[in-house]
């Protein structure tokens, strides 16, 4: 069936793209050097509350558009030399889990939206890169949170 004109920029990841909080909480546990967790939310929303060991990923907008069609590389977006090391030296070696607002397997994802453009890059670049499903409301429920309070002790 040929795509609609308006479902052209409209694009689902596949299922095998996706992990479950209990897999991600189970693989920190286990072999935390060996996943990379970028959250996707406003810095607010990060500093509010996020999985320890996330790295807050927001992408202004221009540059989120031309990574999304290839006239950059996803390093060139990073200003802060710790991010941009730690995301070079995990590149090849680590399982990337990006996570934002309401994600989950059923929805079909912009081909503008961050997430979407972060795994496909990602993963164009050879990268293994998941997104962790069913995140609305969710963060509680994860084990392994961090909130302003807990950082500041």
């Amino acid at each position: 069936m040929p795509m609609m004109p308006e479902d052209e920029n409209r694009l689902a990841l596949k299922s095998d793209s996706y992990v479950s909080k209990e897999w991600l909480f189970n693989e920190l546990l286990m072999e935390r050097s060996r996943i990379l967790v970028l959250d996707c939310r406003s810095s607010n929303e990060y500093g509010e509350s996020h999985i320890r060991q996330a790295v807050n990923f927001s992408i202004p907008s221009m540059l989120l558009r031309r990574l999304a069609v290839g006239k950059i590389d996803l390093v060139s977006t990073i200003r802060c030399r710790e991010l941009k090391e730690k995301i070079q030296n995990a590149y090849k070696n680590s399982i990337f889990v990006v996570y934002g607002e309401m994600i989950d397997q059923d929805r079909n994802f912009s081909s503008n939206d961050a997430i979407h453009v972060l795994i496909r890059r990602l993963q164009k670049d050879g990268c293994q890169a998941v997104c962790l499903q069913d995140c609305g409301g969710w963060l509680n429920g994860i084990g392994i949170i961090e909130t302003e309070d807990e950082e500041a002790d």
